[in-house]
């Protein structure tokens, strides 16, 4: 298997650095490029680290304790998007305006995307490849489900307040280390690389810890030079062509940074580990709605040197609002870790719904109609729900 995909898999790896060079070689000799340009080169950037790293942080397990690993590869693969939104983050609090606008923009734009293109697309792909209308998801997601859940049960407290506060990013940073430590302790699905990842763990061990480092560092390196200029060359380019900045970074730059996320879990889904493709999003998606928008107010303080709220206005406000109502909702499918082709469509529908109705009353409409759709799942999974509590209660005693 590695001598017939070896050449295949080094091509990939090729492709990555490649799209990383043109703007490697436009920093160092400081060629200025008009915002559109800009954002489009810097974007490749990120988008070429982001490849490397996932691959890096995958392969980094077959070396490093389990216990660390599950944690820190998590961690590692949403890193292009901690980037983008701190910097939005540390900009809103050195130097105000509308920064103070695209911090939360660019949080809740990341997590709506994720369940709303990435979960639906894998439930989607999996029931075609097994040609079944309902799949079945691992027990293990109890652990996810949980502190999902409470996350975004919190997170309706945030647009009632109109500010997130570095007393919320306490609750929320410790709602990840909580589950960070319980991830130690849960059984999970055997280590099996695939793509890359298992040409890189086929290789020679010095040679695959040597590309591991160097894929980490060289990836942190790009990800840092090209940060600004593609979170500001995304801003110009919205000026120069009349389109609305916050929806630009909401959708933009969140897609360039979570798009290897969704072809590694969907090329999982493919190899029919529906259950490793899906659980890579859903830990995506509470390290996002737990360390992400629990940094947001902790970035915003140290840049406006004291202790501050990051404010949300009435937009903001409504944007965190659907962002919570959506994860409850889905949360609310997968409880009895069993999803149909019907709900799998309405995840997706009701998210594009908001691009065909972008005004204020519709996003509390749609708030509201993800809220009146998952009570009665709820209800209905009940029992699971008290499943899930056990079951991070049994792990918490091992």
């Amino acid at each position: 298997m590695l001598y017939r995909n070896s050449m295949k898999h080094r091509v990939q790896i090729a492709l990555a650095f490649a799209l990383t060079f043109p703007w490697l070689v436009s920093f160092f000799l400081k060629i200025q490029y008009p915002p559109h340009i800009e954002a489009f080169l810097s974007g490749l950037a990120v988008l070429g680290s982001a490849f490397l790293l996932s691959w890096a942080a995958e392969t980094a397990e077959m070396d490093v304790p389990r216990s660390v690993s599950l944690a820190a590869v998590a961690l590692l693969a949403v890193l292009p998007e901690y980037a983008v939104d701190g910097y939005f983050a540390w900009m809103a609090g050195k130097v105000g305006g509308d920064y103070i606008h695209y911090a939360t923009a660019n949080m809740t734009g990341a997590n709506r995307l994720l369940i709303g293109v990435g979960w639906s697309a894998v439930m989607l792909l999996a029931m075609l490849k097994t040609k079944r209308k309902e799949i079945e998801l691992d027990r293990g997601l109890n652990l996810e489900i949980f502190f999902l859940f409470l996350a975004s049960i919190y997170a309706f407290i945030l647009p009632l307040k109109g500010s997130i506060s570095v007393f919320d990013s306490v609750v929320f940073v410790s709602l990840y280390a909580a589950y960070a430590y319980l991830t130690t302790k849960s059984e999970r699905e055997e280590f099996e690389p695939e793509g890359v990842p298992e040409y890189l763990c086929n290789l020679p061990t010095h040679r695959r810890r040597a590309n591991v480092l160097f894929y980490m560092f060289y990836s942190g390196f790009m990800i840092f030079i090209s940060v600004e200029a593609f979170s500001e060359g995304l801003l110009g380019t919205a000026e120069m062509f009349g389109i609305d900045s916050f929806l630009m970074v909401q959708w933009l730059a969140p897609l360039a940074s979570e798009a290897p996320e969704f072809i590694v879990a969907l090329y999982l889904v493919r190899k029919l580990r529906t259950s490793a493709g899906f659980n890579a999003l859903i830990s995506s998606k509470v390290n996002q709605w737990t360390l992400l928008i629990g940094t947001i107010a902790v970035i915003f303080s140290i840049s406006s040197m004291r202790l501050a709220a990051l404010p949300l206005d009435a937009r903001q406000s409504e944007e965190v609002l659907l962002t919570a109502a959506q994860s409850v909702f889905a949360l609310a499918v997968i409880m009895d870790r069993r999803v149909n082709v019907y709900e799998a469509v309405a995840l997706l529908a009701l998210f594009l719904i908001q691009f065909a109705l972008p005004s204020v009353h519709a996003r509390i409409i749609l708030s509201i109609a993800y809220m009146a759709l998952a009570v009665p799942f709820l209800v209905l999974h009940r029992k699971s729900v008290v499943e899930s509590a056990r079951y991070v209660r049994s792990l918490a005693k091992r």
